[in-house]
């Protein structure tokens, strides 16, 4: 049965998406079944993959407001057989929808993926940057969490309030969520701020944090004008090469962090 892996943080502009594709993509390259949801109103995942809102049969919405299978809302990304998507289609102009979802069941993606994800080796949520109900749907649904982080003073502030959000969630209502992993994004080398900060969240996070780093690159920005992840255009830049390096380390088995995230969590917030 496949595993449920969302890809969320509470802050904004870290790389969820980017991260939630590019993972997915290089997942299926390595010969893994994918299914990509997009649970983010801003809908960057289907341009990902060249679609726009009118190639779009049924999205995510379809699920909450009108009764449609998951099954139902599920498109092919083009790129590799076993690879597939579920749109958002929240649009920026479906103010009374929105609202109308955030009042849905937070177990409603769960119990649809429950007979849905045995077709998949993997299932990857792109969550929104908030911590709103279509957050907690993935959440309790997820098997699975990968954090981005990007390398920021104030990422570890907003990280403490996330890690206590998900510990509740654990706690309340999905006692098997592990962490995959921490994911350091928009990595700048050269940077001696940007070293400074991934020293700090290697200690604080010890041992939770991904070996792979994402680096700022260019070609990760190109996703939409293509219309397709950067392994689609450019397989050998450095953004490429570096979610193939996470997609092999995805591949192993994820880390029962409770305790040490426990810990980790009081010293962040301090």
């Amino acid at each position: 049965m496949g595993e449920v892996i969302a890809i969320a943080s509470q802050k904004g502009g870290v790389g969820k998406t980017t991260t939630a594709v590019n993972l997915s993509a290089s997942l299926a390259s390595l010969g893994q079944r994918v299914l990509l949801i997009d649970m983010d109103p801003q809908g960057s995942v289907a341009a990902s993959f060249g679609f726009t809102r009118y190639d779009i049969k049924a999205g995510i919405l379809d699920l909450f407001l009108s009764g449609v299978s998951l099954r139902d809302t599920i498109h092919p990304t083009g790129l590799f057989e076993h690879f597939e998507f579920i749109p958002t289609n929240l649009w920026s102009d479906d103010n009374e929808r929105r609202k109308l979802v955030g009042i849905s069941s937070k177990t409603k993606l769960k119990e649809e993926l429950d007979s849905l994800k045995e077709n998949y080796d993997f299932v990857v949520i792109d969550c929104p940057p908030s911590l709103g109900n279509l957050t907690f749907n993935a959440l309790i649904a997820a098997d699975s969490l990968i954090v981005p982080i990007q390398c920021e003073y104030y990422a570890l502030k907003a990280l403490g309030r996330f890690l206590k959000l998900t510990r509740i969630i654990k706690n309340e209502n999905n006692p098997k969520l592990k962490y995959r992993g921490f994911l350091l994004t928009m990595v700048d080398s050269r940077s001696k701020l940007t070293k400074i900060v991934m020293e700090k969240i290697r200690y604080t996070l010890q041992g939770l944090v991904f070996e792979t780093m994402i680096p700022r690159n260019v070609r990760l920005a190109e996703v939409p004008y293509h219309g397709q992840p950067v392994l689609g255009f450019d397989k050998h830049c450095k953004g490429a090469t570096s979610y193939l390096g996470l997609a092999k380390e995805v591949l192993g088995e994820p880390r029962d962090a409770t305790a040490v995230l426990q810990k980790q969590e009081e010293l962040i917030l301090a």
